[in-house]
């Protein structure tokens, strides 16, 4: 029989006698592709609306940004199925030892090892990819609800998808590479004698790379993002993550010298962690790479969102709502709003065509617009939105778009004067109606109104001018109904008042902002960190529990050894619970110590500039969620120590002790 048949054949017996392994082998392989896929299939679907509505390409960092994903995914998979691969060959030394014994070579190790990476991977990628797919067609509902606006048809990147299916399944076969290599070398007489292999020699170099890597990423992070923005960050990140994977061996080593002050289960959990870093080390660096990576884009998700939260200015007063009217059929959609607000006084605002309007026809020399200028000069305006350009009406028009009754400016319209915003004072009290198209790419005056009576005002108000009607006829232009406003005076629009609308004013025009209600800022970071702290939480504990798993599988003589001294079922309990807390704390803060430095130094390109205009100018923006960070350092590894006691088998287990 060929040796692959062979070989694979032995792997599918072993998976149906042991599920339970294969299972947590299949979720650590296919988990990842699962995410990766379902991420790309959202991303290709809001991309695809973009593309609809804009007519935008595909932005180009898109690429950098999936393969950088996929590759940590392919880190993360390979980290933390090695050791799992480990558990599986370590279990399997004896028919192994019985294959080598029948005449069986090095490559036959080998390929039996192999064959379980080739039979795992292949199907734990290929049901991640279609759980990717699912799970992203399940969820494209649920965020649709969420943003209030359809996200686009559903695209799948069928190329993405079978580029990480590939790299998932491929991943499989790397995580065997290091089991098999160690099967192909292990002494069958010890096998066959139920005798340990001796440890492997530890590589004294890696160490000294991993902290160079370290002390370089944490120079390029805070030193690289004045030149190369976020990428500097990223490159540091990548580095400093690469360095603790390394130095991780190193650190579990270390760690073995506390162990005399702790309690007899962690001194024991340490001591063989310690002892044995070949399996507890991958685990490790697979929980300090994950943590590291969520804890630089914690902080810097943080940090983005206080800067939203600072920089936010209202579009409309506090609780007024503004219902865009569609380019045809206003008076349909105006009697459709009534309808849906019985009672309720709605304002429709009228205006004059500005330099923001949208153009309805192919040709702009069919689109005339005007703009006010006073003779001293135009300022900036200091709105930050502007909804409407110029309004047509007094001052029930007025109050809603302030918010309040303000004197001045109602006066100034009662008596037939302009009302400027966010401009210098005209001189003599007057102002010129400048009235221009755009022909090839230049703007052309048709006519200039001179002469009109304006004031300035130096309340902020989201549109650039209020026109008197008389004076919107002296410029000639058409008047056009733009939106239906509720003053927060006379109504409240309530959330469901609010779908509503959405839906009556999606049948006569299909944009996200048809209907705005201004109720402040509320956008919230807890759902982001939330999301953070589950794929968190859900790579810490597959890489505590694996490794758990491989301590179990080696330590069954010393835990019979301890049962045969007289000690408690519960030691071997709290033993098994001691090795999970061990893997776990290290491995979060490690990745939290990690993380920190890419984290802080990112803030300083997302953070720096003011995206929106009017705000003064307020510098690099830290925000660190602490509690986020705390949930992982201390919340995950309790977690890990509980479900490996849970699942710990605190009975005696009678195992045969082989003289060396």
């Amino acid at each position: 029989m060929n040796r692959y048949r062979f070989a694979l054949r032995i792997a599918r017996q072993d998976a149906r006698r042991a599920k339970g392994r294969t299972a947590l082998l299949l979720c650590m392989i296919g988990f990842p592709v699962a995410v990766i896929v379902a991420l790309a299939v959202l991303w290709a679907t809001g991309q695809a609306a973009v593309q609809a509505e804009e007519g935008a390409a595909m932005d180009s960092s898109a690429d950098a940004v999936t393969a950088l994903a996929v590759t940590f995914i392919l880190l993360e998979v390979v980290l933390l199925a090695g050791p799992a691969f480990v558990v599986d060959a370590r279990r399997r030394r004896r028919v192994l030892a019985l294959v080598a014994a029948s005449g069986g070579g090095d490559r036959h190790l080998r390929a039996v090892v192999l064959a379980s990476g080739v039979l795992f991977g292949g199907i734990a990628a290929l049901a991640g990819a279609t759980l990717g797919v699912l799970a992203a067609a399940a969820a494209l509902p649920i965020l649709e609800a969420v943003e209030g606006e359809p996200l686009g048809p559903f695209t799948v990147p069928w190329g993405q998808v079978l580029l990480t299916t590939l790299l998932g399944a491929c991943s499989g076969v790397l995580a065997a590479l290091l089991p098999a290599s160690q099967a192909a070398r292990m002494d069958v007489c010890a096998a066959l004698a139920g005798r340990r292999d001796p440890p492997g020699r530890s590589r004294r170099g890696w160490p000294v790379v991993g902290g160079v890597l370290v002390l370089g990423g944490a120079a390029m992070s805070l030193v690289g993002v004045r030149s190369l923005r976020e990428s500097g960050a990223a490159l540091g990140a990548v580095a400093i993550i690469v360095g603790l994977v390394l130095a991780s061996p190193w650190i579990v080593g270390a760690t073995g010298r506390i162990a005399p002050r702790l309690p007899l289960p962690l001194r024991l959990a340490v001591r063989d962690g310690a002892r044995n870093r070949a399996r507890t080390a991958p685990a490790i660096a697979a929980i300090t790479a994950a943590v590291a990576a969520i804890t630089a884009l914690a902080i810097g998700g943080a940090s983005d969102h206080r800067q939203n939260q600072i920089e936010y200015r209202a579009t409309i007063p506090m609780g007024s709502a503004l219902i865009h009217a569609p380019y045809a059929n206003a008076d349909a959609a105006e009697r459709a709003v009534r309808r849906d607000l019985p009672g309720v006084p709605v304002l429709t605002l009228r205006t004059l065509p500005g330099r923001d309007s949208v153009c309805m026809s192919e040709k702009t020399t069919d689109c005339p617009s005007v703009s006010f200028a006073a003779e001293s000069g135009d300022a900036a305006n200091i709105t930050a939105n502007i909804v409407a350009d110029n309004v047509v009406g007094g001052s029930r028009e007025a109050r809603m778009l302030l918010g309040r009754d303000d004197p001045a400016v109602a006066s100034a319209l009662d008596a037939g004067r302009i009302v400027l915003f966010g401009t210098a004072p005209p001189a003599d009290g007057k102002t010129t109606a400048k009235v221009v198209v755009w022909d090839q790419d230049r703007e052309r005056t048709l006519r200039q109104v001179t002469d009109l009576p304006a004031t300035a005002t130096s309340a902020v108000a989201p549109v650039r001018a209020i026109v008197p009607p008389k004076l919107a006829e002296r410029i000639g232009l058409p008047v056009r109904t733009e939106a239906f406003g509720v003053d927060r005076a006379d109504h409240r629009v309530t959330r469901a008042e609010e779908a509503r609308l959405k839906e009556t004013m999606h049948a006569f025009e299909d944009r996200a902002d048809v209907v705005y209600v201004e109720r402040g800022f509320t956008e919230s970071f807890g759902g982001p960190a939330l999301l953070l702290a589950a794929v968190a939480a859900i790579l810490a504990l597959g890489g505590a529990l694996i490794a758990t798993s491989l301590a179990a599988a080696d330590a069954r003589p010393d835990l019979a050894t301890l049962e045969g001294v007289g000690a408690k079922p519960r030691t071997k309990r709290l033993v098994t619970m001691g090795q999970a807390v061990f893997v776990a704390v290290l491995g979060c803060w490690l990745g939290i110590a990690g993380g920190l430095v890419p984290g802080l130094a990112v803030t300083r390109p997302l953070t720096d500039q003011t995206e929106v205009a009017g705000v003064p100018e307020h510098g690099p923006i830290v925000d660190v969620p602490w509690l986020l960070l705390l949930a992982v350092g201390v919340a995950v590894p309790l977690v890990a120590g509980l479900a490996a006691g849970t699942f710990s088998r605190g009975g005696v287990s009678l195992t045969r002790r082989a003289l060396s």
